[in-house]
């Protein structure tokens, strides 16, 4: 059996020394908090860099907080925060506030959630909290790559410890493509480094050419090609494997380029073989394939392939592509087909029911009641452990596969209205339920959907909302229970209209 390369063996960097100074000088000065920001253009080289920065970190002992942001999870709800968190025991944290450690459990799926859902704010005092008091035994370093791709809730969660560290030795690294930061760079009080990743330079190209293909161009062919790719590392490897494949152009010929580094990545998917075509869009579907725990459809022999042709790395048991421009060429090359038969053997991969549950949904063309039941139940349980986002997204496809003769259809409905409003989706209320409220049946599914009404984005006076509660008292007449929850609220905006008089 060949061996398998793991994420060292292609950690060179050519050309960076200006950046790469700037990166250890970071890490030697004395600091408090710090935020380093490598931007630059997809196949720039960023990742490259952040995976310098983590290397000069660890040389100067500093403990790690690192995530890969993934596009098959920026809608999973702290899918970042749990890598960055993986490996730290929060029972061992003194410090840690139980109801912070607890919040922060279920979010990250290690307690089983019990009573009200987790507030966003005990999670991100959590992860404040966490990083404070890892930083009391020595400076920490919080990376993370593609950070374009990071979960809303795991956005929030680094926004939040942005604006509150104050004098901790913390360092943020965060690699991304243009104008993505903004919000995190607000947040941040703390001392900021931008490092803008441009083109490389000819002789740079020249010597990433020959270390990396053994490729040797005669410089009026070099020069082509550095003014061709505009000094895009990435780019410029892959027009080399061209032309190291194919020869050079003849005189007054134009070199082999498009017009996008994405259409000729997805020139070099095409030429894969079919197995290796399949991995890559199973990375793309999924962030957490396993060597160890291949789906049946793909043998060992695949993860060679695709080693070995340069278009994925693995990092310890994990497998990822090499650029996720390759994972992204590889899905918008594949069939719906060929996505669900991943999906239905993704199920069994995943590492929990709510993940088991989405790629379940997303195999599903077609209503199926026992698949959304199944999905509707982890929705449930997305929405118990504060993972708001994930729960719109699952209740949506429970409601998708829900067959309109069902008498549970109404249920879904709410449902999924009540994870918007709780994920602060108000004009999706409103759409949502204004689309079916003909639909609903009078009493208390009707005096329910009111009652998200009056949260909807199209209500703007106490005069509305209360007109919305008097239509949820009317259909709430034989259910005390709701009854008093709708008085409540009507209370509530009795109050609030005196407080503004």
């Amino acid at each position: 059996m060949r061996g398998i390369p793991s994420v060292e063996a292609d950690a060179q960097l050519v050309g960076r020394e200006r950046e790469l100074a700037s990166l250890r000088e970071v890490f030697e000065r004395p600091h408090g908090p710090c935020v380093v920001v490598l931007g630059g253009s997809p196949g720039i080289g960023k990742t490259s860099l952040w995976e310098a920065g983590i290397a000069a970190a660890r040389e100067r002992g500093f403990q790690e907080l690192t995530a890969r942001a993934s596009s098959a999870e920026a809608e999973l709800s702290f899918a970042t925060l749990t890598d960055l968190l993986d490996g730290v025991e929060l029972g061992s944290l003194e410090s840690l506030p139980a109801p912070q450690r607890r919040a922060l459990e279920v979010a990250l799926l290690r307690a089983e959630p019990a009573g009200q859902p987790p507030s966003s704010r005990a999670i991100a005092l959590g992860f404040l909290n966490v990083v404070r008091s890892l930083s009391r035994g020595g400076s920490v370093l919080i990376a993370v790559d593609d950070v374009q791709w990071l979960d809303s809730a795991s956005r929030a969660v680094l926004a939040f410890a942005m604006r509150r560290l104050e004098s901790e030795p913390v360092v943020f690294l965060l690699a991304t493509r243009p104008g993505d930061l903004a919000d995190l760079e607000r947040a941040s009080t703390a001392r900021a480094t931008r490092i803008d990743v441009g083109p490389l330079s000819l002789g740079a190209i020249r010597l990433l050419l020959s270390e990396r293909l053994g490729l040797s161009l005669p410089r009026h062919a070099l020069r082509r090609l550095v003014d061709s790719t505009v000094g895009n590392p990435l780019f410029a490897l892959e027009v080399g494997r061209s032309l190291r494949a194919d020869g050079l152009p003849g005189a007054g010929e134009e070199l082999p380029v498009p017009d996008r580094v994405e259409e000729l990545l997805e020139v070099r998917v095409a030429a894969l073989s079919p197995r290796v075509r399949r991995l890559l869009l199973a990375v793309a579907l999924t962030s957490d394939l396993r060597v160890s725990r291949l789906p049946p459809s793909i043998k060992f022999d695949a993860v060679e392939d695709a080693v070995e042709a340069g278009v994925l790395v693995i990092d310890g048991d994990r497998m990822r592509a090499s650029h996720p421009l390759f994972a992204a060429a590889a899905r918008k090359r594949s069939t719906a087909r060929q996505r669900r038969e991943l999906h239905i053997e993704l199920v069994e991969m995943a590492a929990d029911e709510q993940l088991r549950a989405r790629h379940l949904a997303l195999a599903a063309s077609v209503p199926d009641r026992d698949v959304a039941q199944r999905v509707a139940g982890a929705a449930s349980t997305a929405a118990a452990r504060g993972a708001r986002h994930l729960a719109v997204e699952l209740g949506e496809h429970a409601l998708r596969l829900t067959p309109a003769s069902c008498a549970e259809r109404v249920e879904r409905l709410l449902e999924l209205a009540s994870y918007l409003e709780t994920a602060g989706e108000l004009q999706r209320v409103t759409d949502v339920l204004t689309a079916e409220l003909a639909a609903i049946p009078p009493g208390p599914y009707r005096a329910r959907a009111w009652l998200l009404l009056a949260e909807g984005a199209h209500i703007e006076h106490v005069d509305a909302y209360r007109a919305h509660l008097e239509r949820a008292l009317e259909q709430a007449q034989d259910d005390p229970v709701l009854r008093a929850l709708v008085v409540a609220k009507m209370s509530s905006a009795v109050i609030a209209v005196e407080r503004i008089a």
